[in-house]
This record gives structure tokens, sequence and C-alpha cells, in this order.
């Protein structure tokens, strides 16, 4: 008589199916400090960060890394998975990006990730003593296709009823502080990952 042996093994996501990320390194609002999961399951998980710190336990799903004071660079984060049954997994690899701080009183994302998980999912500028704003988002033909008034309104990555495509989208922001005489003026761009 033959016997079949079939092994379970949950094999991790890839960090939400991206290769590579960019962070900004801001003190004032400590987005230093950026989660990393896989797929939960009945595993045992490895990780290691090059150039951030972890803060906590590297044996769990998902870690926090604190980027403070790491030089501006590419990073490598590794997890290794080990399955409940003792089957060794593929290893996941997420590059990171550590870029600048851009806050100089207000602070544009240079990225986000729209969709329904809840992390990321919508682009707004921040910052402090904020008074009123208007932005305005142009795809790569120079056509406008979005517009944020005031300081709670933020884009969701959609244009007339539907998502926009993965890309580069360039922003023209005016704002004005309270209690600031006058309205100011930058641009810049946001990448819209899927």
């Amino acid at each position: 008589m033959k016997r079949l042996l079939f092994i379970l093994f949950l094999v991790p996501f890839l960090f939400y199916a991206q290769d590579t990320t960019s962070v900004e390194v801001c003190t004032h609002d400590q987005t230093y400090l950026q989660t990393y999961s896989v797929a939960d399951g009945p595993n045992q998980y490895y990780w290691s960060v090059e150039g951030g710190t972890i803060e906590g336990n590297t044996t769990e799903h998902s870690i926090v890394v604190n980027w403070l004071n790491v030089p501006y660079n590419m990073y490598l984060i590794r997890v290794h998975v080990i399955s409940d049954a003792g089957c060794y997994g593929d290893t996941s690899h997420l590059w990171v990006d550590i870029d600048e701080c851009s806050y100089d009183g207000i602070y544009v994302p240079n990225s986000f990730t729209p969709g329904n998980d809840g992390v990321n999912d919508v682009f707004k500028p921040v910052g402090e003593n904020l008074e009123d704003l208007d932005m305005y988002i142009y795809n790569r033909w120079g056509g406008m296709i979005y517009e944020l008034h005031g300081v709670d309104d933020s884009w969701d990555g959609t244009y007339r009823d539907g998502d926009v495509q993965h890309g580069v989208y360039v922003w023209v922001l005016n704002y004005k502080f309270i209690n600031a005489p006058i309205w100011k003026e930058t641009y810049g761009h946001v990448v819209v990952l899927r």
C-alpha cells in the first residue's frame, strides 16, 4: 500500500507585492518609524535589515524599523520563513530607498498606495499651523486630473471615477500658514504605487 505525504507550507506574500519602497525620514511626524509585514500564519520568521534598526522582536510576522540617522541610500530588508512543520521557504526581499525629508513647515509625501487596505491610501500635504491650501495634480501630458482645496482634502488616486495608472504625477501646491500675510507656492511629484 502506497502512502502519499502532503506537507502544508504557508508561503508569505512579498510585502504586499512591492519590490521597492521610498521613505522620507522626517523627525516631525515620526516617518522614520516604518512597519513591514508578511502574511501571518503558523510560521517562524527571521528578519534582517541593512542600515536600519529593528525595534522589538525579529521573529514576528510584522516588524517596525527605525531609519533615523541612516545615511540616504538603498537598503535591503529580508525575511526568512520556516513553517511550523520545519520546512524552509523562500526568502522575501524588499529594497527601501531612504530619502531626505522635504519638510519646510509643510510635508508632501513622494508616494502613496491607493487601495482598500487602510494603509497609505490617500495623498495630501500636511503641516504645522497650516491654514489653507490649494493643490493641483497633473498627468504626464499636463492635463489636470485632480484638485484639493482645504487642509482636510485628499486624493484617493482616482480620475473620473476610475483608478489612475501606476506612475508619476506632478503637483502644484499653494498654501498659507495661520497668521501669515502671503500664500506660498511649491511643486513636485508623487508616485502612485499599485
